[in-house]
C-alpha cells in the first residue's frame, strides 16, 4: 500500500512539475498511446495535461465570463466556491440578461424559466458548469466541489493548478496571496487589492515568483489605438504632454452616503462572516453585498477601479509612467435636513456620487512628469478649443499638450487631433493591437492562451499582476485623498509612505480582522 501512494506522489508531482516548467524528460523507448494521438486531432487535451482550476466567486460577472474558461481545452474547473450557496438577489445591468446569456451558453432555452430574479451563487456556477461539460466533453462523467471557503477545496484537492478570483474587492489581495504562496497560478479581476499596502503585497508576490498571473483588466489594451496617439504626441502634433484627462459616466449603481440603520436578517445559505473576510465585522446589509461593494470605502475602490484600469492601463504602458507621487481630489457632497435645517452629511464611509482626481505622475525615465486627471459621476474636464461639437462625449479621454489636444473614446477608439493641425499629421498610421478575446482553432481566447502558456513554463504574459503596480498603486493612493477630504498628499513610492500626512498614511491599510492577515 504504501508503494502505491508514493507512485501516486510522484506522478502528481511529475504533473505539477509538466505545468509550471514545461519540461518533459521522454525515453528513448516511450509508448504513447493512440487516444494520445486521436485527442491531439480533435483539439482535445490529454487529462493529465489539463491545468486543473478552481473558481472563487460566484456572482454575475463570474458567470458571465465563464465561457471562456469552459471553451478552453486545456483548463477544467474542478471546483468552485462561494460564501452564497444560491438567490435570486443578484444586481446586474440587465434584468434578464445574465439568464439569456448563461441559457445560450448551455444551450437550455428554459433554464430557470419560473425562477424570479438574477442569479448567483456557488450551485448556480456548479450547474452551469456540468451541464456545459457533459454536454460538449464525451468524456466528462464528474460533478464539481461547491463550498462555501475555497481554502477548504484547496486544502483537500492538492491536485489543483489555478484559481480564478472573481471575489468582492476587499477579498482580492488575501485570496490572490494565499494562492500564490500555495504555489498556484491565478486569473483575477481588477484592483489588485483595494487597499495600496495589499495591493503591493500581490505585485511583490507575483513579481518574485514564476506563477502565472493574469488581470483581467488588461484584455482591454485590444481596444482603441495607443499606438496612433503615442505616435501623434511623439511627432509633436500637440506640442508637449502635459496632461491626460479620462472621465467616465460611473457610478452606475446605487450610492449610500451613511451605514444602514436597520438590521435584516442574513439570508438563508448566506456566510456573512466569511463575506466580510477581512474586513471588521459589522451587521449584515444588502447594501454591501453584490455589485453594491464598489460604492464603500471598506469593500470596493470606487468607479476610478471599476472602469479606470480597462482605459488606462495602455496609457501607462504606452508612455512609460511611473506611480503618481501627489494626488488631490474633489467631491460631491450630500446635504440632508436636520431639524429642519440643511446640513451636509459628514461621509466617512463611501465614495461619492462624483468625483476628480488629480495626480501627477512622472516618467519613468526621470525626464519630468505630467498630470493626469480622472473625472466621474457626470464630471468632465473642460472642452478644448477647435472641438467638433457642442461638448465631450458621455465617457472619453483627452490628451492635452501645449499646442493642441487628442480627444478619443473612453478606450481610445477612434482618437481625433482638435485644432488646425490636424491635418499635418494625418499621414501617420500605426497598426491595431490583437485583439485578446479573438478565438484560436481549438475556441481559446487569445488572452487566455497566454496565460495558459505562462502555467506551462512559457513567460510570463501581459497581464501579469506586476505589469499593473503603478496604476493599482495610483488609484488606491486616490481612494486616501478621498477619505482625507481631498487633501493634496505626497507619496513616495520608494517606502510606500504618504509623507505629509500621517493620518492619512495609516489609510494605506485596513484594521484585518484576526485571521485573514497576510
Amino acid at each position: 500500500m504504501k508503494n502505491q501512494t508514493n507512485k501516486k506522489n510522484v506522478h502528481a508531482m511529475n504533473r505539477r512539475e509538466f505545468l509550471t516548467t514545461g519540461v518533459t524528460a521522454i525515453g528513448a523507448f516511450t509508448v504513447i498511446p493512440n487516444h494520445v494521438f486521436a485527442a491531439k486531432k480533435m483539439g482535445m487535451v490529454a487529462p493529465s495535461d489539463k491545468i486543473r482550476l478552481v473558481h472563487i466567486g460566484c456572482g454575475t460577472q463570474g458567470l458571465s465570463e465563464l465561457n471562456a474558461l469552459l471553451k478552453a481545452p486545456a483548463i477544467e474547473i474542478v471546483g468552485v466556491a462561494d460564501p452564497n450557496r444560491e438567490s435570486y438577489d443578484y444586481v446586474h445591468w440587465s434584468e434578464n440578461g445574465l439568464r439569456s446569456h448563461l441559457r445560450k451558453l448551455i444551450n437550455e432555452p428554459a433554464w430557470k424559466e419560473g425562477a424570479k430574479g438574477i442569479p448567483g451563487g456557488r450551485n448556480i456556477m456548479k450547474e452551469i458548469v456540468e451541464t456545459y461539460y457533459r454536454k460538449n466533453r464525451p468524456e466528462y462523467k464528474k460533478s464539481i466541489a461547491a463550498v462555501e471557503d475555497y481554502r477548504e477545496l484547496l486544502d483537500k484537492m492538492k491536485d489543483v493548478d489555478a484559481v480564478k478570483i472573481m471575489s468582492p474587492d476587499h477579498l482580492h489581495a488575501y485570496q490572490a496571496v494565499d494562492c500564490l504562496k500555495r504555489g498556484k497560478h491565478v486569473i483575477m479581476h481588477k484592483p489588485l487589492g483595494n487597499k495600496l499596502t495589499e495591493a503591493m503585497k500581490v505585485v511583490d508576490i507575483a513579481a518574485s515568483s514564476a506563477l502565472s498571473t493574469h488581470m483581467m483588466a488588461y484584455n482591454a489594451s485590444g481596444s482603441g489605438n495607443i499606438g496612433l496617439i503615442k505616435k501623434w504626441v511623439d511627432a509633436g502634433a500637440i506640442g508637449r504632454l502635459k496632461e491626460i484627462h479620462n472621465w467616465s459616466n460611473r457610478p452606475v449603481w446605487p450610492q449610500y452616503p451613511e451605514i444602514p440603520a436597520d438590521k435584516p436578517p442574513v439570508p438563508d445559505g448566506f456566510n456573512w462572516s466569511l463575506w466580510l473576510g477581512p474586513a471588521e465585522m459589522r451587521d449584515y446589509h444588502p447594501h454591501y453585498t453584490h455589485a453594491l461593494f464598489r460604492g464603500w470605502y471598506e469593500f470596493g475602490a470606487g468607479a476610478i477601479a471599476d472602469m479606470g484600469y480597462y482605459s488606462l492601463l495602455p496609457v501607462f504602458d504606452a508612455f512609460k509612467l511611473d506611480t503618481a507621487i501627489s494626488v488631490s481630489t474633489r467631491f460631491s457632497r450630500v446635504v440632508g435636513l436636520k431639524n429642519n435645517v440643511p446640513s451636509t452629511v459628514v461621509n466617512n464611509y463611501s465614495y461619492p456620487l462624483a468625483a476628480a482626481y488629480r495626480f501627477e505622475v512622472p516618467y519613468k525615465n526621470g525626464s519630468g512628469k505630467i498630470l493626469l486627471q480622472w473625472h466621474d459621476g457626470g464630471m468632465k474636464p473642460q472642452t478644448p478649443e477647435g472641438y467638433e461639437g457642442d461638448d465631450l462625449p458621455i465617457e472619453g479621454m483627452m490628451f492635452v499638450g501645449d499646442k493642441g489636444a487628442i480627444v478619443s473614446g473612453f478606450l481610445r477608439e477612434n482618437p481625433k487631433i482638435v485644432g488646425a493641425q490636424a491635418s499635418l499629421y494625418a499621414n501617420i498610421e500605426a497598426t491595431l493591437p490583437a485583439n485578446p478575446y479573438e478565438e484560436q482553432a481549438d475556441g481559446t481566447e487569445r488572452w487566455l492562451q497566454g496565460w495558459i502558456d505562462g502555467c506551462r513554463g512559457k513567460g510570463k504574459g501581459f497581464g501579469a499582476f506586476e505589469n499593473a503596480k503603478e496604476v493599482n498603486e495610483t488609484f488606491n493612493l486616490g481612494s486616501v485623498s478621498l477619505m482625507s477630504n481631498g487633501k493634496k498628499l505626497e507619496y513616495n513610492p520608494k517606502t510606500r509612505t504618504i509623507t505629509n500626512d500621517e493620518a492619512a498614511n495609516k489609510l494605506l491599510t485596513r484594521n484585518i480582522r484576526q485571521g485573514w492577515e497576510i
